[in-house]
């Protein structure tokens, strides 16, 4: 078998006829898109029957004049900056929820489209673009959607996925980089440059789920000996596998690297904001949304820096052409029989498969524990090849090094939701109010749809209800991004900005409104909750 016939054309499809369907767009998306756009464009304000800055003077004014009703002034518990205002010469004054509704109405005061476009401008626009970098399937929109409702409404669950390929793709690099000195320049035959194709090809490997029907030890062995025996054909087939899988890595980092900058900008122009002399109640709730959402970055690049190639399909034909030429070695098929067509499954990179830790753990093991393990091993190891008769079963069984990226994953998303928690919570009226509240939510939700993923993995071995378990999870993971959605729209437009909400109804430390400015709050040392926040998300985040 010819080194030709594992490179093959750049590509399985480049001269295949597509479907004119796929190439001509529909008409109808366009102007849908178009409506869309109009409708965010219109001027929100011009439709809101509330605004608080003219309720606000009127209320004042009928306190001055002692007319406002007595059962309209809140006498209660205050927690806060207004508690501690409580006894100075300057009170600010309290009104029920009740009053506030009656006097101001019920309905939101909508921002106006200059105070929406800011955060459009400043969070919308960014997060967006950062969405767009995302590794997506080619032409399948099915798949894409799924995969955003997974990275999205499961980020703990994804991110720990992608940080198990991160890990195993470091191992392997560290493992080649330590196999000879740091002076050494092996050239393209050498040992080294074998070992460095297998072990990529191992990371590689490890990205696809493993055909269920063959038993895991056989499993095992057909990979050693494919990724390691040195026997001419399978070497030569290793080599041209590794060539073709190389070519077809996904470029586009300097457009990922943009949009990381453009947020994180972002972030800093928030921060700004919030603390600086110019800032509003908008400004503090638009730095706990950035601050929500920090985990975003960190999984777009995460994917890239994960093995990213441009068809998975054609990279799982190269492997499987790879383990068809270690078969047809005569004494390699009296032990193994034939492999079947199936051997690699699906591409589960970048968190796309729930329960899947990959098969590179077992034989990495194997690497960590030769006895002479250290910088230049690779000399002074008499036989590499010898991993092809050694084993460390199970092949697929979860390590217990594993946890620290789980740990990790839930950390960065958690510390997010709880940074921006902080923010809303402690920015009066304090309470849990719509705002730290949907943070709440969005942070539990990804907390349970990790907790429920994982108990499914341990507990369930059946198929079908592991199925059953992952169409919930879809649904699960569709509502919490469908939250996110929701919780962006609302503070980018003013929905939050209701009687209801400012009230901080949800939880038992609000129930009132007041009419004051952020310098007020500003003066009662409320920047120390928002830096809290704000300290918080970017330590455990950054």
């Amino acid at each position: 078998m010819q080194v030709n016939e594992y490179r093959g054309p750049k590509h399985p499809k480049a001269n295949a006829p597509h479907p004119l369907l796929r190439l001509v767009p529909s008409v109808k998306r366009p102007r849908f898109i178009l409506f869309l756009l109009l409708l965010v464009s219109t001027p929100l304000g011009a439709t809101a029957k509330t605004n608080f800055t003219k309720c606000g003077a009127r209320v004042k004014e009928l306190a001055g004049k002692n007319t406002l009703p007595f059962e309209d002034i809140y006498a209660g518990p205050v927690k806060g900056p207004l508690g501690q205002g409580k006894n100075t010469e300057y009170q600010a004054l309290l009104i029920t929820f009740g009053a506030c509704e009656k006097h101001c109405g019920s309905t939101p005061d909508f921002y106006s489209w200059q105070k929406a476009s800011d955060t459009i401008t400043t969070w919308v626009l960014p997060l967006a673009s950062l969405v767009l970098q995302a590794p997506f399937w080619n032409n399948d929109f099915k798949k894409n959607i799924l995969v955003l409702f997974r990275w999205v409404g499961s980020p703990i669950a994804s991110m720990m996925y992608i940080f198990w390929n991160m890990k195993v793709t470091r191992k392997c690099a560290i493992l080649v980089d330590m196999s000879v000195q740091i002076n050494d320049r092996p050239g393209p035959e050498s040992s080294f440059a074998k070992l460095r194709d297998s072990l990529y090809l191992l990371s590689v490997i490890n990205q696809y789920e493993l055909c269920p029907q063959l038993e895991e030890h056989r499993m095992e062995e057909i990979l050693r000996t494919a990724l390691f025996d040195g026997r001419p054909k399978i070497q030569e087939a290793r080599e041209g596998v590794t060539t073709s899988i190389r070519r077809e890595r996904r470029r586009g980092a300097v457009q990922v690297l943009a949009s990381l900058a453009w947020f994180l900008v972002a972030l800093a122009i928030s921060i700004h904001k919030a603390f600086g002399d110019l800032g509003e109640n908008s400004t503090a709730h638009n730095l706990a949304l950035g601050l929500l959402v920090c985990w975003l970055p960190v999984l777009v690049a995460a994917t890239i820096v994960d093995r990213n190639p441009m068809d998975a399909g054609y990279v799982r034909d190269k492997l499987h052409a790879l383990v068809l030429a270690t078969m047809e070695e005569p004494e390699i098929h009296r032990v193994f029989g034939g492999a079947k067509s199936n051997f690699f499954g699906k591409f589960a990179g970048q968190g796309r498969v729930r329960w899947h830790s990959g098969a590179a753990y077992s034989i990495l093991r194997t690497l960590e524990t030769m006895p002479n393990i250290g910088r230049g091993w690779l000399s002074r190891t008499e036989n590499v090849n010898r991993l092809t008769a050694s084993t460390y079963s199970p092949l697929m069984r979860f390590d217990r090094s594993q946890g620290w990226q789980m740990a990790a994953a839930f950390t960065m998303v958690f510390s997010c939701s709880m940074g921006a928690f902080i923010v809303s919570y402690f920015t009066p009226t304090v309470g849990l109010g719509c705002r730290s509240g949907g943070y709440m939510i969005f942070g539990l939700n990804a907390s349970g749809c990790l907790l429920l993923e994982l108990a499914a993995w341990a507990v369930l071995h059946s198929r079908t209800k592991r199925r059953v378990v992952g169409w919930f999870l879809c649904f699960w993971e569709f509502i919490n991004s469908c939250l996110l959605v929701c919780i962006i729209i609302a503070q980018t437009f003013g929905i939050y900005n209701n009687c209801y909400c400012k009230s901080s109804m949800l939880g038992g430390a609000g129930g009132y409104m007041d009419f004051e400015s952020v310098q007020y709050y500003k003066s009662y040392n409320v920047e120390i909750s928002w830096f809290l926040g704000t300290l918080i998300t970017c330590v455990f985040s950054g």
